[in-house]
């Protein structure tokens, strides 16, 4: 795909995280090191590219709506590398956030990126009371006991082989947020209900299908290409698509599900309405990192 959309979405995302960070105090300077470090920001793309589906919301609303996504991925990032959870050493081409500073440090930066992900939605000028309530609701059950969070719990209960639902690991940790990335931007829109179905359909499934990649390029491509460590799932002993099913029906699985994705969107919506997302669906499954 042209990396050009996904270019500009960043940019755009990055710099409303600029604006709302200015480097005062300590706390600030470490939501600076992780949300602004070198990123994809494909969930921002999603939101972007769903969002063009959508003509009543405008560009600064969408803005704000992946700029809180991002936010809240980054905080879970950075709780996801604490020594109690994966003990990650580095993430996005730098030191672990609990290295750079400290334990304590990046625990209060990731709780601070997390209220700064709802502040971001709720203090918009660009998005609608209605839009605020649902997108907040949203995003706390995709993040919460019932979403993310539980995945997480239920990845470390692997490592000890006290659970193993793979997919279900995947579609909680991974998945929910990546949905609501694809849904946010049609919240509340009364006229697109049919249109939320299926857009929530394929971020499920595309977010299963990203995660299982994420997988395969663990075992199979080097910690600075992916900007992460390439044996942590080996030595935190994780279970992962490619230890559950071998890394061919891993990819086989992935792209399975992308084709599906696409053939769904191609199948509901004008091709030059989805342009966008067809070259994202694409891209979470062929990337390299």
């Amino acid at each position: 795909m042209s990396l050009s959309f996904l270019s500009e979405c960043k940019d755009k995302v990055l710099n409303r995280i600029d604006a709302l960070l200015p480097d005062t105090n300590k706390i600030v300077s470490a939501m600076r090191y992780s949300a602004l470090a070198d990123s994809k920001c494909i969930r921002a793309g999603l939101v972007f590219a769903s969002g063009n589906l959508n003509k009543e919301i405008s560009n600064s609303g969408l803005i704000d709506m992946a700029t809180s996504i991002e936010l809240m991925h980054t905080y879970s990032l950075i709780h996801d590398d604490l020594p109690s959870m994966d003990n990650d050493e580095m993430r996005r081409g730098q030191a672990s956030n609990h290295l750079k500073y400290n334990e304590a440090t990046a625990i209060l930066a990731g709780d601070a990126l997390q209220a700064l992900a709802y502040e971001t939605i709720v203090s918009s000028l660009e998005i609608t009371q209605a839009q605020k309530i649902l997108s907040i609701k949203a995003l706390a059950n995709a993040c919460g006991h019932e979403g993310m969070i539980l995945g997480q719990q239920y990845d470390l209960d692997a490592e000890k082989n006290e659970y193993n639902d793979i997919k279900k690991i995947h579609e909680l940790k991974t998945g929910k947020l990546i949905q609501v990335a694809m849904t946010m931007p049609h919240l509340g829109n009364n006229n697109q209900k049919n249109q939320l179905m299926i857009l929530d359909e394929v971020g499920k499934d595309l977010g299963l299908a990203f995660q299982i990649m994420d997988d395969v390029l663990e075992v199979s491509t080097d910690s600075s290409t992916l900007g992460k460590s390439n044996q942590s799932d080996l030595i935190n002993k994780k279970l992962t698509y490619v230890s559950a099913y071998g890394m061919q029906e891993s990819i086989d699985q992935a792209k399975a599900l992308s084709n599906a994705c696409i053939s769904k969107l191609e199948n509901s919506f004008n091709d030059d309405e989805v342009t966008s997302l067809l070259e994202l669906a694409k891209f979470m499954v062929e990337r390299e990192n």
